[in-house]
């Protein structure tokens, strides 16, 4: 028989199997998410995260005021007056002024076609017999004062001409709705014509 000795070894040995310190359990790694989408383990040392400089904003270019259309107000006449005088040839005007002698007339046809102060005439026609200039047209620097033989004033600046029906004759000239009985109505006429073609282009 296994003496007392042999059997309290045995036993040392079959507890110390059983009561020997336990393993230690291996736990399993974390996996976390980054920003960046990639996976990383909780023992993994950690990243510093980068900081990107903010973007400027860009500067947004002003928009640039579009040119706006001129409204011509005003005409210079001169040359269009020389070439039709230069197409007169020999043919005289009774009863229209240029030149030297429209100063004799400035003053009746500001006050009988209500030329207002600080426009420059080119020409008057004085369409009456006595040479009274109450009725007739005047040429200004923005367009044409008139008034007509039955006593209408009217004022036809020169971006309206184009729309303005004319017609001339040996008896007479009418602009629009406007009649003006004088023996220079065909030459007169003519150089509306050539004034109211110029405008329109």
């Amino acid at each position: 028989m296994p003496s007392d000795n042999d059997q309290r070894e045995r036993r040392q040995r079959t507890t110390g199997s059983r009561t020997g310190s336990p393993r230690a359990a291996i736990k399993p790694h974390k996996r976390t998410s980054n920003p960046s989408g990639s996976a990383q383990t909780s023992s993994g040392a950690a990243s510093s995260a980068t900081t990107q400089p903010a973007a400027k904003p860009q500067a947004q270019a002003q928009p640039q005021p579009q040119a706006q259309p001129q409204t011509q107000g005003t005409l210079d006449v001169s040359a269009i007056l020389t070439a039709w005088i230069n197409s007169l040839g020999g043919t005289n005007l009774s009863q229209t002024y240029i030149g030297s002698s429209l100063s004799r007339k400035l003053d009746q046809a500001a006050r009988n076609f209500g030329i207002p102060k600080g426009e420059s005439a080119f020409l008057v026609l004085d369409a009456t017999i006595f040479g009274t200039c109450k009725a007739g047209l005047a040429l200004c620097s923005k367009g044409i004062y008139l008034r007509d033989t039955a006593g209408a004033q009217d004022a036809i600046g020169w971006t309206k001409l184009p729309s303005t029906q004319l017609a001339a004759n040996a008896q007479g000239l009418t602009i629009g709705k406007h009649r003006i009985v004088t023996v220079d109505g065909i030459a007169v006429g003519k150089l509306l014509a050539t004034i109211q073609k110029a405008i329109a282009g």
